[in-house]
Order: structure tokens, then C-alpha cells, then sequence
């Protein structure tokens, strides 16, 4: 059920890919097509429509300056009332560098997804393209179907019988709240610190008391989908809201964070960099930076804040560019607090207190990304040692390639399956059969690729796979009450960056060397 969007971002103007879930992925293959090319732009704004054989573009000035659920209402009552849609808001339309693409956001959050990070939204709207409507009617087929449908109920029993899944079905993503809170590792203020001080009132079961229902994606077992009811609306809330609209912008209530979720999702905003930007903003007028009377905690002036992003208003407009963009606009030393890697901002962990996430961080290829390799769990549970190099490198290197591969079949990263299980349903699909080293080649070959294109098209080395400033220069204040602070040296950072380096089989600057390209086939690009 996961769909996946892949383009250049026009925030960082490195690659991109975007993995949504919900609904659309799977009726786009029911209408017989593995994917959508879209080459060029439109004169006036357009709408694909897609009905099996059926493909056109249809005009979509009556919903263009329209929030996502009317323009979701619009088009179903146009089309079909069973199609899905994949489309853009305000902030798609008026180009705000992270916007994104909104998977059926209408009444029903159940089949909601979200093509967030990087500002693919901002790449539909600058072709004048407002949605994509699709409806199918045709039978998927595979390769052998009695042998897929009994690993399928393999896999939906081991899924099911995993602790972690249990976790997720009771709380979903935002049981992750008061762990990392206790480990230090929730961003706090703009990444000022570790932990919050008043987080009950945005810790999983306070969610779980104002969940209406529970939701899944297409498919799936797991249901870790928290649907939340705020003032007579429904909203999904995941644990990357609550950290960056919540903690990260010094807002301790679920339902003030569910309001500022619900104002994203309505004019397409990705809820992590917008966070992210509005914490940046705050600091900014708390050092007396920027004249606004915004402070950490006001959730009214957030939510109004993020309005005028999408609409490129005020303040507004110039935050619309990105914290990087912002921050090298204002000057003042602002960028030693602009927390990004490469123009993406950071998601909801704290690299001076996992070590392994700030080297994930430093090498991802979209810039700060935590779905590439994320290492809170092995730094949790003993698989990495906490606040050490040893070990690191590898494991995140293993890890992008790992996942690498597996998001090329467009899967959901949540489930714990085995490299095993993806090739064997690989090959019950279509047929394709792979040893565990060839699957894995693959996803080392995509990994070079990407750096590859980030080479041509951002010059990107050594010098781009870093941190920020405050995350070398200013010590972390850790739970419980700030006495105790942490640093992450850079020396140690820069080793475990050489280890790495060497491990992927590129020099000492980052770049693929001649021989790593040859034994991946590579050696012609």
C-alpha cells in the first residue's frame, strides 16, 4: 500500500524520493500502470485523470487556491466518488520549498498518505499540476499466486507476533515519545535540548486517550494509524509531528499539535521542515534576530505562522525557502542554529545524543533524513554502544543499503522483515530471484547512484556531509533536568566520516572511486 514519489528537490536541489502510504499506489496498478512520468508543464492549471485505458488532463482552475479535503471533494465529485487522489495545497501552489503531496486527504484519514520531505509538492505545483485522479478496475497479476498468498499469511503471523508490532498497534508511532524524551534524544526548542520538561501532555497514551479510531494503510496487519479529533475534524498524528510541531517548538499539548497538524495537512505543508523552520523563527525573535512577538509554546501564533508559509506571507514567505535559505538571508550567526543537513531540516532525533543517527544524518543522500538508516534502536537495546564510533560506520552503511533496496520495491520500512522475506516475495511476484549478496548489491548500487547524481548536480563531497554548527559547538542538556550535558566531539564525528568513506569505497573526499563504480557495474556513468 506505499506509493513512491521521486524527483529533485527544489529545497536542497539534490535527489529525492518520498514513500507515502495509503491508497493510491495500489489503484494506480489496478488501472495497469506501474508508475507516472510527468515531463513539462501546463500553461493553465491541470488535473490527470486516470481510468484504466482512460488518460487525460483535465482543467483544474475551479480548484486551484483550494484547501486539499474541498479539492479532494471536487474532483471525486467530477470523476468518481471512489477515486484516489494524489495532489497539492496552497503551499504547492505558491512554491514553498517544502510542500508536499497529499495522498487522499478528505473525510476519511483511514486512507490518508503523505509524500512529505524535500518539496516534492512544490514540483506539481511549478508545472501547474493540482492532483492526479486514478480509478482501476483490473486484476493485479503475479507470478505465483499460491505461493505469494502463503507467504503472505507467513509474514502477516510473524508481523503480528513481534513486540514491537504489538507497540504500534496499542499507541503507534508516538510511543516513541517518552522514551526518547527520557534518552535525551527529543529535539527541544530548535535542538536547544534533549528533552521537555512538561511532555506528558504529548506522550503516546495521552494520544491514545483522545484517539478515535485506529488506521492502516492499504492491506496491512499492523494498524499503527492514530486518527485524532479536533474540533469536529479528523488528523493522523505520528511521532515526527509531535516532536517538531510539539517539543521542537516548546508546544506540550496533543491537541495543539494535532490543530497545527491539521493547518499542514490542509495547505500541503511537510509537517517536519515546517516545524523545524517555525522553531528556527522562534529562536531567531527570542535572541531579538527577527522583530515578531513569536515564542516557544505559542501555539496559536505557530499555527497562524504556518499559514502564512503556505501563502508566502509576511515572515512567512521568507521561511517558505527553508531554514538553510533563511538562515544565510539573515546572517547574523543565525546559521549555527539552522538545523539541516544539505537544505533538508533534521526530523524528530537528536544527533549529540545518538551518534549513530548524526552520521546517518551526514551521508544521507536527501540530506537530514531518518528512513536512509535509522540507528536509535541498535543504540537503545546494546546492537551499537551509546556516545561511541565503534561500530557505527558499518552498521549505517549496511543499513542504507539494505534499505535502499528494499525501498525500491516501495515498502513500508516498519515491518521486521528479513532480507529473506523480501526475496522471497520477490520472486513469488515476478518472478525475479536473487541471493541475499545480489539483493544487497543492488541497494549499494543505488546508493552510488544517488551520490553520483547529488555530484553532478550539487557538487556535493566531504564538505556537504556534516552537521550543524550547534551540534559540535554547543554542549546538550540531558533529562532530567538539564544538569547534565553531552557533546558530540567532531573529531569523533570526522572518524567515524573516514571509516565510512572507506567502507562505501570512496576516497577520503566522498567521491565513488573509479574501481567501487567498476565492480558495481557502474563504471560507465
Amino acid at each position: 500500500g506505499r506509493t513512491t514519489v521521486v524527483t529533485k528537490s527544489p529545497l536542497t536541489g539534490l535527489y529525492l524520493d518520498c514513500h507515502a502510504g495509503g491508497y493510491f499506489g495500489p489503484e494506480l496498478r489496478k488501472a495497469g500502470y506501474d508508475g507516472i512520468i510527468i515531463k513539462g508543464k501546463s500553461k493553465d492549471p491541470v488535473y490527470l485523470w486516470i481510468m484504466d485505458e482512460e488518460i487525460e488532463f483535465r482543467d483544474a482552475s475551479r480548484v486551484w487556491g483550494l484547501p486539499i479535503s474541498k479539492t479532494v471533494e471536487e474532483i471525486r465529485a467530477e470523476t468518481n466518488k471512489k477515486v484516489h487522489v494524489a495532489l497539492i495545497g496552497l503551499a504547492g501552489e505558491n512554491l514553498v520549498k517544502f510542500a508536499a503531496i497529499m495522498i487522499d486527504r478528505d473525510e476519511d484519514p483511514w486512507r490518508a498518505g503523505i509524500a512529505a520531505r524535500g518539496g516534492p509538492g512544490a514540483v506539481m505545483g511549478s508545472k501547474n499540476l493540482k492532483a492526479i485522479a486514478v480509478r482501476g478496475s483490473k486484476e493485479i497479476g503475479v507470478f505465483d499466486e499460491k505461493k505469494l498468498r502463503e507467504l503472505s499469511v507467513k509474514l502477516n503471523k510473524k508481523v503480528m507476533d513481534h513486540n514491537y508490532i504489538h507497540i504500534r498497534r496499542v499507541i503507534g508511532t508516538a510511543y516513541l515519545v517518552d522514551p526518547m524524551n527520557r534518552l535525551g534524544i527529543l529535539p527541544t526548542r530548535n535542538f536547544q535540548q534533549g528533552f521537555i520538561e512538561n511532555h506528558y501532555g504529548i506522550i503516546g497514551p495521552n494520544l491514545r486517550y483522545y484517539t478515535k479510531r485506529d488506521v492502516s494503510c492499504y492491506n496491512c496487519p499492523v494498524v499503527c494509524g492514530r486518527v485524532v479529533e479536533v474540533d469536529g475534524r479528523e488528523v493522523k498524528v505520528e511521532y515526527e509531528d509531535i516532536a517538531l510541531l510539539g517539543s521542537n517548538d516548546g508546544v506540550t499539548s496533543i491537541v495543539d499539535v494535532a490543530k497545527a497538524l491539521l493547518v499542514c495537512n490542509e495547505l500541503g505543508l511537510d509537517a517536519i521542515s515546517t516545524g523545524n523552520v517555525v522553531a528556527f523563527a522562534m529562536e531567531c525573535a527570542e535572541r531579538g534576530v527577527l522583530e515578531n512577538a513569536l515564542r516557544f509554546g505559542d501555539a496559536e501564533g505557530q499555527r497562524k505562522l504556518i499559514e502564512d508559509i503556505a501563502c508566502r506571507k509576511g515572515l512567512g514567505g521568507v521561511l517558505a525557502e527553508g531554514v538553510k535559505k533563511v538562515a544565510e538571508k539573515i546572517g547574523q550567526e543565525t546559521e549555527k542554529f539552522a538545523m539541516h543537513v544539505k537544505g533538508l531540516e533534521l526530523p524528530g532525533y537528536e544527533p549529540r545524543s545518538s551518534w549513530g543517527m548524526a552520521l546517518a544524518y551526514a551521508t544521507s543522500d536527501g540530506g537530514g533524513c531518518h528512513q536512509r538508516a535509522f540507528t536509535v534502536r541498535a543504540e537503545v537495546d546494546g546492537t551499537l554502544k551509546r556516545f561511541s564510533t565503534e561500530g557505527v560506520a558499518r552498521f549505517v552503511k549496511e543499513v542504507q543499503d539494505e534499505r535502499a533496496a528494499a525501498f525500491s520495491l516501495v515498502v513500508c520500512d516498519f515491518m521486521p522483515l528479513s532480507i529473506g522475506d523480501f526475496i522471497d516475495g520477490l520472486k513469488y511476484a515476478i518472478g525475479l530471484k536473487l541471493s541475499p549478496e545480489e539483493y544487497l548489491k543492488v541497494g549499494e548500487r543505488i546508493w552510488n547512484l544517488t551520490r553520483l547524481f547529488n555530484i553532478r548536480e550539487a557538487e556535493i563531497s566531504r564538505k556537504d556531509d556534516i552537521l550543524p554548527p550547534r551540534v559540535f559547538e554547543e554542549p546538550l542538556p540531558m533529562p532530567p533536568d538539564g544538569s547534565e550535558k553531552i557533546r558530540l566531539p567532531r573529531e569523533q564525528f570526522e572518524k567515524m566520516l573516514d571509516e565510512y568513506y572507506e567502507l562505501r569505497g570512496w576516497d577520503e573526499n566522498g567521491i565513488p572511486t573509479k574501481e567501487k563504480l567498476e565492480e558495481l557495474g557502474l563504471g560507465k556513468i
